[in-house]
């Protein structure tokens, strides 16, 4: 199929479009080879943030006491939103942390088969999102478990994702490509990954952030996602959507950059795998 132009600014979405059929197919490889030969198979999607929302909450909740609002004297509601929190940073956490061996691990897809590599980054955050949906079942559960109810908010969940998920491709993009050049990457990213969950409110509120010290948290980009995901799955809030068209604009061309960049370093790929 006819290749668009890296520096168009429809190429993002162009290789999206045309390469649905095999991101699909290889999101489907990619979830059934995570699990094969194992006793539960794709059941340990369920298992993992099950287990982790139960210790959240007997920790957090039972043996620390936490509170995420003063008034509140519901144990179970810090884990809830805490929860939230982290499959929001544990999407952007996965695609990041294997994007720099993405190429270097399909080195034959570099050598010898014509094949789209750009496509590499939607396999990666469709496996990602399927993970993510996954938890997101739990998650519902564990809200319906602690409110008895859901907002009806909740169903804009998938359209505060839509920018996230662009600013994750470009992410990705550029960590696919500089992975090929410098090895060590991989090692960096780990920390940084961590960095950006303990400089976002993962774990607590902004409001308990020094007022000196909000600059900081506000910068960091999984700030406001986390945020806006709250509102609408907790809080019964309707999103900020004038802060989402400018994140979404910003997404997309933060995913441009990266594609023009992952496009004009490829040509050297194959000379240093």
């Amino acid at each position: 199929m006819r290749r668009i132009n890296p520096a168009s600014p429809l190429s993002v979405i162009h290789s999206l479009v045309t390469e649905r059929g095999l991101i699909l197919q290889f999101v489907k490889r990619e979830v059934a080879g995570r699990y094969k030969g194992s006793f539960l198979g794709v059941f340990w999607s369920f298992v993992n943030p099950l287990l982790l929302l139960s210790v959240y909450t007997f920790v957090f909740g039972v043996v620390f006491k936490s509170r995420w609002r003063p008034t509140s004297t519901d144990h179970f509601e810090f884990a809830v939103v805490m929860f939230v929190g982290m499959l929001t940073h544990g999407l952007l956490a996965e695609c990041l942390t294997r994007s720099p061996g993405l190429v270097v691990s399909n080195s034959n897809f570099v050598k010898r088969v014509v094949f789209p590599l750009e496509a590499l980054t939607w396999i990666t955050i469709g496996t990602a999102l399927f993970h993510l949906f996954i938890a997101s079942i739990i998650l519902v559960g564990a809200i319906l478990a602690w409110q008895q109810h859901i907002p009806a908010t909740a169903l804009l969940a998938p359209l505060i994702l839509v920018p996230y998920i662009f600013a994750i491709a470009g992410v990705t993009w550029f960590m696919m490509s500089l992975g090929v050049f410098l090895r060590d990457i991989g090692q960096v990213v780990g920390i940084f990954t961590s960095l950006l969950m303990f400089l976002s409110p993962v774990f607590y509120p902004i409001a308990s952030v020094p007022e000196a010290f909000r600059p900081i948290i506000y910068l960091n980009p999984l700030t406001f996602i986390i945020e806006q995901m709250r509102n609408v799955l907790i809080w019964g809030h309707a999103p900020d959507w004038a802060g989402l068209a400018i994140y979404l604009v910003c997404g997309y061309l933060f995913a441009w950059a990266g594609l023009w960049w992952f496009e004009r370093t490829r040509p050297g790929f194959a000379d240093v795998l």
